[in-house]
């Protein structure tokens, strides 16, 4: 029984730790292949390293607020017609009335 535990817990551990291997094994061999370090500065170059691509959802959305185009609206596909409501009251039933009938009885024994 405790070998089990014990293998449960190693496989639990590699199951934590593989994907930030993984992303630290691909941020080196990106590194390594643009021969280049990130930086950040207020102009760009040839030999600066691309750190996203152009298409980058995070920059689309952080930009939209000052990109000058007009703002998009959102159609939802709904009926502008209307049920009408009855124009006069509905009456209030009496809550001593039954509207379901007696449950039946149970079986006979016999």
């Amino acid at each position: 029984m405790n070998g089990v535990r014990v293998f449960r817990l190693l496989m639990a551990l590699l199951q934590l730790s593989l994907p930030a291997a993984a992303a630290w094994a691909d941020a080196r061999l990106d590194t390594a292949e643009a021969h280049a370090t990130a930086h950040v500065e207020s102009h760009t170059t040839s030999s600066c390293a691309r750190i996203h691509p152009p298409d980058c959802a995070l920059c689309h959305f952080l930009n939209a607020p000052f990109s000058g185009r007009r703002h998009v609206a959102l159609r939802l596909a709904t009926s502008d017609a209307r049920t009408p409501r009855p124009v006069e009251p509905v009456p209030v039933r009496s809550a001593l009335a039954r509207f379901f009938p007696l449950p039946r009885a149970p079986p006979a024994l016999s």
